[in-house]
């Protein structure tokens, strides 16, 4: 009996073990150079883009309560009221598409892979694995007081920063710090005017040289004060907060290639 007992635990054993060294290839931990990525369990496709839509979702609402904290006026406050209001409608659709098309699998006898959640994960977790946060210990700059006339053509330094703080740039690393040496990369005079007609999405605006309008629209923003330092800053945190990074197709490439800025 305790002979038998002893093969028992060591077959446990090795069934376990087998177990998570399974789980720890298809997530790639024990996967070698070379070693192609493992596709999606038939069926599971759909389960990665769903994921990744509601993170891009969650990513605008972030963005859009960043800005709703810096603007001012009824009717500003009221279009991003609107668009936050959207977009949560959107998540909650996208979710309960995601966790219907699970229960639909699961009830035809399909297995679940380990790594597809049974269910989307709800907007609050979301947005608190994915929101900035800027470090509690940094206070906002003291050119925050700095008052910048919206038609100023050229503006200084320290009126940069206090138009960062007002469209809430996050100041720790990775954030306006870098924001700010693209901004001198892409308009090196700070010119809030500046327009490059050559770029052929419509043209590039402002400081940060937003492309065409299509960024202030989707912001939320009103193209027609895209000149605006505040304005144009809220957009460029808003382009930077859904992209993720700074660099690549639809970004700042040239300038974030020159400064090693991803």
């Amino acid at each position: 009996m305790i002979r038998l007992l002893g093969w028992c635990t060591v077959l446990c054993a090795i069934a376990v073990c087998s177990a998570l060294a399974a789980r720890a290839v298809d997530s790639g931990l024990l996967s070698g150079p070379g070693t192609a990525e493992a596709a999606p369990a038939p069926g599971w496709e759909f389960a990665s883009p769903a994921l990744t839509e509601l993170a891009a979702i969650t990513l605008q609402i972030c963005t859009g309560e960043t800005i709703a904290k810096a603007v001012t006026g009824a009717d500003a406050l009221a279009r991003q009221d609107g668009n936050r209001l959207a977009l949560q409608g959107r998540y909650e659709q996208a979710a309960a598409d995601y966790t219907r098309q699970v229960g639909t699998l699961v009830l035809r006898g399909e297995r679940r892979p380990w790594d597809v959640p049974a269910m989307a994960p709800s907007l609050v977790a979301g947005k608190a694995r994915l929101c900035p946060k800027p470090p509690a210990a940094v206070a906002k700059p003291a050119a925050a007081a700095v008052f910048i006339d919206p038609s100023t053509r050229f503006i200084t330094p320290e009126q940069l920063d206090a138009a960062a703080v007002e469209a809430g740039w996050p100041m720790g690393p990775g954030w306006w710090p870098d924001m700010r040496k693209i901004i001198q990369c892409e308009s090196g005079s700070l010119d809030t005017h500046a327009f490059n007609t050559s770029d052929p999405n419509g043209g590039s605006y402002g400081l940060a040289q937003l492309n065409g309008r299509q960024h202030f629209d989707h912001a939320g923003e009103d193209f027609e004060k895209r000149y605006d330092p505040v304005v144009n800053l809220r957009t460029a945190l808003w382009l930077r907060t859904v992209r993720g990074h700074f660099g690549g197709a639809g970004g700042w490439k040239t300038c974030a290639e020159r400064y090693g800025i991803d």
